[in-house]
């Protein structure tokens, strides 16, 4: 069992500083806060809050909150398992800066079989899928292949171990 809070960093010889704290809240919901510095500098910091229900999961991630200079990126993910074996769920991304603002909606799918599992996300940027099977257990094809339609190309690796 871990024990929360929890704090880890590091800090290299020039004073910059990567530092993460994780704390569970709650049975079911976890948050996290993310800092970098560059020397005296802040440059990143990060707020993710987490719920995992029984057949659900719900992420809220701040990134980069800058009140005086009114920009922010703003991340929240949602799953829900409909089935035993399919998973359905979205991502919408929204980021404003002065002068620029916009929202991007991602859907997604994972179908997980016996042998197989096939994932799909469809949203602005184009489509990607993935198909994973294991023929016996020596032999699989690993979750690298994918298909794109932003260019569209296939590949197909396999691993013999």
């Amino acid at each position: 069992p871990q024990a929360f809070p929890m704090l880890a960093g590091d800090m290299d010889n020039s004073g910059s500083l990567n530092a993460q704290v994780l704390h569970l809240v709650a049975e079911r919901i976890r948050t996290k806060a993310v800092f970098q510095t560059h020397q005296a500098k802040f440059m990143t910091w990060q707020f993710d809050g987490e719920y995992r229900g029984d057949d659900c999961t719900a992420t809220l991630t701040l990134g980069n909150p800058d009140l005086l200079g009114e920009s922010v990126i703003l991340v929240a993910h949602f799953l829900q398992s409909v089935t035993s074996r399919l998973v359905l769920g979205g991502e919408m991304v929204y980021h404003r800066r002065p002068g620029e603002e916009g929202a991007i909606l991602t859907l997604a799918g994972k179908y997980t079989a016996q042998k197989w599992v096939a994932t799909l996300n469809v949203g602005y940027g184009g489509a990607h899928a993935s198909y994973y099977h294991r023929a016996n257990e020596q032999v699989s094809i690993p979750p690298v292949p994918h298909l794109s339609l932003s260019p569209a190309c296939l590949c197909l690796p396999w691993d013999l171990t």
